[in-house]
C-alpha cells in the first residue's frame, strides 16, 4: 500500500462507501457524462431489460444505477489523489473501461439476484426491525465518521440532484441487500470446525503470515524546545520519575497521562530519527533529546522482543479465524460458481456480454466479438479494438507458458514440440491484433496510449509512428513530433505522408533548407503532385530563391494550366520581386548624389516596381474572384503598401478587419500603413492588437521586435520578447531584452532573474550570479529576495554539478535564505537549508548557523503554550508514520 493510502486510509474508505451510497442519485452518473445510457451505448438497439435472471428481468434503470456506483467510487478515490478520474474514459483504454464497468456492474447485480432468490428457496427473511437497527446505525456512522450534522449532509446531497429521504431510503436498500448476503454466506457455509492437524496444517503452510517482527516498547516526553527537553534529562539523571514528569511536561496529549507509553511498535512505524533511537537503545535506558519534526523527545525503552516465529498455540485464535473465514470462503464460492453456471442468464447487451464471455475464455469472447462485427449488430467504432486486445492477451499467453517450458534443463521431445507450437501461435496472434488495431485506426481516432501499444507489438510500425507525429504536432511539441516524422522516413522513405508532414512543420519553425530537402523528395515519390509543388514554391520564395521559384510555378502551370494556386503563387513570387525592387530603390534613392548608372538602375527600378506590382495585384484579384480567403486580401494589401499605395492598402487592411478582427497579419499591416504616414502612436496601438492575436511565436517576435523598436522603453513588450527567445534558445537574443530592461527598471525581479539565468545557460554562471547580487542590493522585499537567494543556489548547484559542494557562494545564500525564512516562520524550509551548509562544511560561518537555529528555537519556545500537537497513542500511524 502507498504511502498516501496508508495515511489516509480511512477517509478514502468512508469516501468510496459515500459515493457507493449515493449511486444514482448524487455525484456523477453515468448517464450523464454518457458511459451507459442508451444513446452511447454502441448497441443498435436498446432493450426493455438490462438482464434476466433465471427469468426474473433487472431493469436498465437498475443496472444504471450500479454502474454509476462503481464509477463515483473510482471519481472518489481519484479525487483524493488529486487526479482526473475522466482520464479513465479516455481513447481507447477509455472504451474498454467503459465495457469493464458494465460487465462489472452486470455480475454484481446477477449475485444480487442470485442471492435473493437462494434466500427465497431457503426460507431466509431479515426482520424490518433488524435492517431498520443496521440502516439507523449505518446513517449515524456516516454522520460520525464525517463530522456533520444532518443539516449539512441535506445541503450536500441537495448540490448533488439528490435528497437525505433519498439517501436514507438508499442506505437502507443497501443494507437489507448486505443482511440477505449474510445470512444466505452463513447458510451456505455452514459451521467450520477443524480438527487439531487441520488447523496445524494450515499454521504450517501459512506461517510467514504469523511471523512477530522485532519489536520495542517505549515511553516518551515530547515537548517543543531543546532546552526543556535538557532541563528534564537532568532531573532523570538525578533521580525524577519519568512518568511523573511525562503527566507534566509532555505536549502528547495522547499518552502523558499514562506515563507517555506508546505501546509496542515495528520498524516503519515511527519517524526515522525516533525510529532509530528506539530500535539502539537498551531495556531501561533513557535517550538523550531526540528531535523530530514534531518537538523533542525523551525516550525511555521498557521492553524489546527479537523477530520470532511463533508457535501454534501463541496464535491459536488467530489462526482460527483464518481458517475458518479461508474455508467459509471456498465454500461459498463453488457453491456460487455452480449456482451461476446452472442458471440461466441473458445479458441483453451484446458488446457486454462478448465482454463477460472474454473474461471466462479468451477464445469465447473473441468468437463472440467476431460475430457481432461481421453480422453488425454493433455501431462501436472499437470493435477491432477489443478483438485485438483479446488475439494480444492470446499471445501473452503463449509467451508465458513458452518462457516456462524454455526453463526446463532437460525438455523433453514433446516440450520442444510444445514451445515450437507456442512460438508459432505467439506470433499469428500478435500478427492479428496488430492488423485488428490498423484497422481501428479506420475507425476512430488515435489517442497517444493505443499508438504505444501498437508499437509495443511493432516498433517498426510506420502508420502509428506518423500517427504519433501528428499527434504531437497537434499539441504543439513540434521537436517530438519532428523526430516520429524523421523516424518514419528513416523506416520507410517511400512514406510520402511523412516526408510532407515533416516538410509542413520545418516551414513551420523555419527551417526552410529541410522543408525543401523533404518536398523535393515527396515530388521524386509522388512526380507532378502540384501541392507538393506549390509548397515548395512557398520554401523557394522564403529562402529569396526567385528563380527556382519561377521555374516551379512554369512547372505547375504546364501541368495544370487552370490551377488558381499556381496564379496566386505568381503573385507571391512578383510580390517578393516587388519587396526585392523596393528595399534597392529606397536604398539607391536615400543617397545624396547617385552616379549616371545609379540614376539609370534608379529609373529601371521604378519600372520594375511598377510592372511586379501590376502583377501582384492582378493575380491576387483573380484568387480573390475564384473565392479566396482572407489571406488573400492581406496579400494584396501587402503589394499595395510596397508599391505606396498606402490608401489602398489601408482599405484592403480594414477590410479584412471588418471581416474578421481576430487577423494579426491586418492589424500588422495597418500598423506599417500608420508608420509610414508618421503616427506612431497608432501605428503602436495596432501593433499591440496584432501581437494579442498572434499565436504562433515566430509572429510574436516580429511584432515584439517592431514594437520596441518604435518604443524602446516598453519593458513588458520587452519582457515578452525575451521569454520567447529563452524559448527558443536564443540565449544571447533573450539577454540583449533582459539588459534593455534593466537599463530602463534597474529594480525588475523578473529581468534579474531572466538575464541570470540565461548566462547560466551560457554556461557563465559567474556573470548570471552578479545580476543576482545586484538585484537583491535593490530591494528589501523578503519575498523578493528569498526568489533571488533561491535562483543563486540553483545557479551555483548547476555550476558545480550533482552531489558536488556548493562552496562559499552557494552556502552564503543558503545561510541567508535561512535567515529570511526563519524570521518569515518557515522554519522547517530555514532548517534544511542551514543543514545543507553544515553537511558540506561544518565549519562554514558557524556563529551566522547557529544564530539562526537558536532564533528558530526561540521562536518555537515563545509559541509552546498554544501548541496543538496531535494525539500519538490512538494515531500512531497517521502523526509518527514514516
Amino acid at each position: 500500500m502507498s504511502t498516501f493510502f496508508h495515511r489516509h486510509q480511512k477517509k478514502i474508505i468512508w469516501i468510496v462507501i459515500l459515493a457507493f451510497v449515493v449511486g444514482a442519485g448524487g455525484l456523477i452518473t453515468l448517464n450523464r457524462s454518457g458511459v451507459f445510457d442508451s444513446s452511447s451505448s454502441g448497441d443498435d438497439t436498446t432493450p426493455d431489460y438490462a438482464v434476466r435472471v433465471n427469468g426474473q428481468e433487472i431493469s436498465i434503470e437498475e443496472l444504471d444505477a450500479r454502474v454509476s456506483q462503481l464509477y463515483n467510487q473510482y471519481a472518489s478515490i481519484y479525487e483524493q489523489i488529486g487526479q482526473d478520474v475522466g482520464t479513465l474514459l479516455e481513447g481507447a483504454a477509455g472504451a474498454v473501461f467503459r465495457l469493464r464497468l458494465q460487465a462489472d456492474s452486470v455480475y454484481e447485480v446477477v449475485r444480487r439476484e442470485l442471492y435473493r432468490q437462494e434466500a427465497d428457496r431457503r426460507g431466509i427473511r431479515v426482520s424490518r426491525s433488524e435492517i431498520n437497527a443496521a440502516a439507523n446505525a449505518e446513517y449515524t456512522n456516516v454522520l460520525q465518521t464525517y463530522g456533520v450534522t444532518e443539516d449539512q449532509l441535506g445541503t450536500y446531497l441537495a448540490q448533488q440532484g439528490s435528497s437525505l429521504a433519498a439517501y436514507q431510503e438508499t442506505i437502507r436498500t443497501e443494507v437489507e441487500s448486505q443482511l440477505i448476503d449474510d445470512a444466505v454466506r452463513a447458510a451456505v457455509a455452514g459451521t467450520v470446525t477443524p480438527t487439531d492437524d487441520e488447523l496445524l496444517a494450515y499454521f504450517e503452510a501459512n506461517i510467514a503470515q504469523y511471523d512477530v517482527e522485532e519489536q520495542v516498547r517505549a515511553s516518551h516526553i515530547l515537548v517543543s524546545d531543546l532546552e526543556t527537553a535538557q532541563e528534564i534529562r537532568r532531573l532523570l539523571d538525578e533521580g525524577a520519575d519519568f512518568a511523573e514528569l511525562a503527566s507534566i511536561y509532555s505536549i502528547d496529549t495522547s499518552n502523558k497521562d499514562s506515563g507517555g507509553d506508546l505501546g509496542w511498535f515495528g520498524r516503519g512505524r515511527m519517524v526515522a530519527e525516533f525510529e532509530d533511537a528506539a530500535f539502539s537503545m537498551e531495556i531501561g535506558e533513557i535517550s538523550q533529546p531526540v528531535q523530530t519534526e514534531f518537538g523533542y523527545h525523551i525516550i525511555s525503552l521498557t521492553d524489546r522482543e527479537d523477530a520470532h516465529t511463533p508457535t501454534l498455540d501463541e496464535v491459536r485464535e488467530d489462526v482460527l479465524a483464518d481458517y475458518t473465514t479461508e474455508v467459509e470462503n471456498e465454500r461459498v464460492a463453488a457453491w456460487y460458481e455452480e449456482l451461476y453456471s446452472e442458471s440461466e442468464i441473458d445479458v441483453a447487451f451484446p458488446r457486454v456480454h462478448a465482454y463477460m464471455l472474454q473474461e471466462e475464455d479468451l477464445d469465447l469472447g473473441l468468437a463472440e466479438f467476431e460475430r457481432l462485427l461481421a453480422e453488425g449488430e454493433t455501431s462501436d467504432p472499437y470493435m477491432n479494438y477489443y478483438i485485438g486486445r483479446i488475439y494480444e492477451a492470446k499471445a501473452t499467453e503463449a509467451s508465458d507458458e513458452r518462457a516456462e517450458l524454455e526453463l526446463l534443463e532437460e525438455p523433453t521431445d514433446e516440450d520442444l514440440a510444445r514451445i515450437a507450437e507456442l512460438e508459432t501461435a505467439e506470433a499469428e496472434d500478435k500478427a492479428a491484433a496488430l492488423d485488428a488495431y490498423l484497422l481501428t485506426l479506420e475507425e476512430v481516432d488515435a489517442d497517444e496510449a493505443f499508438l504505444n501499444r501498437i508499437l509495443s507489438l511493432n516498433p517498426d510500425s510506420t502508420d502509428a509512428k506518423f500517427l504519433l507525429g501528428k499527434l504531437f504536432l497537434d499539441r504543439g511539441d513540434y521537436d517530438e513530433a519532428q523526430s516520429a516524422f524523421t523516424e518514419v522516413i528513416g523506416k520507410d522513405p517511400t512514406y510520402v505522408a511523412a516526408h510532407i508532414a515533416s516538410g509542413d512543420l520545418a516551414v513551420r519553425t523555419g527551417n526552410y533548407p529541410l522543408a525543401q530537402t523533404r518536398y523535393e523528395m515527396a515530388l521524386e515519390l509522388r512526380a507532378n503532385d502540384t501541392s507538393v509543388m506549390l509548397k515548395l514554391v512557398n520554401v523557394h520564395l522564403e529562402s529569396g530563391e526567385i528563380d527556382e521559384a519561377r521555374a516551379l510555378i512554369d512547372d505547375i502551370q504546364a501541368i495544370d494550366p487552370g490551377n488558381i494556386k499556381a496564379v496566386i503563387a505568381e503573385g507571391d513570387l512578383s510580390r517578393v520581386e516587388l519587396e526585392q525592387a523596393v528595399i534597392e530603390r529606397d536604398a539607391l534613392a536615400e543617397k545624396e548624389t547617385r552616379t549616371p548608372e545609379e540614376e539609370a538602375q534608379l529609373a529601371e527600378l521604378e519600372e520594375i516596381i511598377e510592372e511586379k506590382y501590376a502583377v501582384a495585384v492582378e493575380r491576387y484579384s483573380r484568387g480573390l474572384q475564384s473565392g479566396g480567403t482572407l489571406d488573400l486580401s492581406v496579400k494584396l494589401g501587402e503589394a499595395y503598401f510596397l508599391a505606396g499605395r498606402l490608401g489602398e492598402a489601408e482599405d484592403e487592411f480594414e477590410s479584412v478587419i471588418a471581416a474578421s478582427p481576430y487577423r494579426a497579419e491586418a492589424f500588422e499591416g495597418l500598423a506599417k500603413v500608420l508608420l509610414a504616414r508618421g503616427e506612431s502612436e497608432e501605428a503602436l496601438d495596432n501593433l499591440y492588437t496584432a501581437l494579442a492575436r498572434s499565436f504562433d511565436d515566430a509572429d510574436k517576435v516580429r511584432l515584439g521586435e517592431a514594437i520596441v523598436e518604435i518604443d524602446p522603453t516598453d519593458t513588458l513588450t520587452r519582457l515578452e520578447l525575451a521569454e520567447l527567445y529563452e524559448s527558443q534558445y536564443k540565449w544571447r537574443d533573450a539577454i540583449g531584452q533582459y539588459a534593455a530592461i534593466l537599463e530602463y527598471d534597474p529594480a525588475s525581479i523578473d529581468a534579474t532573474l531572466g538575464i541570470a539565468t540565461a548566462y547560466a545557460w551560457r554556461s557563465e554562471h559567474a556573470t548570471g550570479i552578479e545580476y543576482l547580487r545586484r538585484g537583491i542590493e535593490r530591494t528589501d522585499d523578503t519575498d523578493t529576495l528569498v526568489t533571488l537567494y533561491e535562483r543563486m543556489v540553483n545557479i551555483v548547484a548547476d555550476e558545480v554539478g550533482d552531489g558536488e559542494p556548493l562552496g562559499p557562494t552557494g552556502w552564503d545564500a543558503l545561510i541567508e535564505l535561512a535567515r529570511l525564512e526563519a524570521s518569515a516562520g518557515a522554519t522547517e524550509a530555514a532548517l534544511a537549508d542551514l543543514e545543507r551548509v553544515t553537511s558540506e562544511d561544518a565549519e562554514y560561518r558557524v556563529e551566522d548557523v547557529e544564530e539562526i537555529r537558536a532564533s528558530i528555537e526561540q521562536a518555537e519556545s515563545e509559541s509552546s503554550p498554544s501548541f496543538d500537537f496531535p494525539e500519538i497513542d490512538s494515531q500512531t500511524s497517521s502523526d509518527l508514520d514514516g
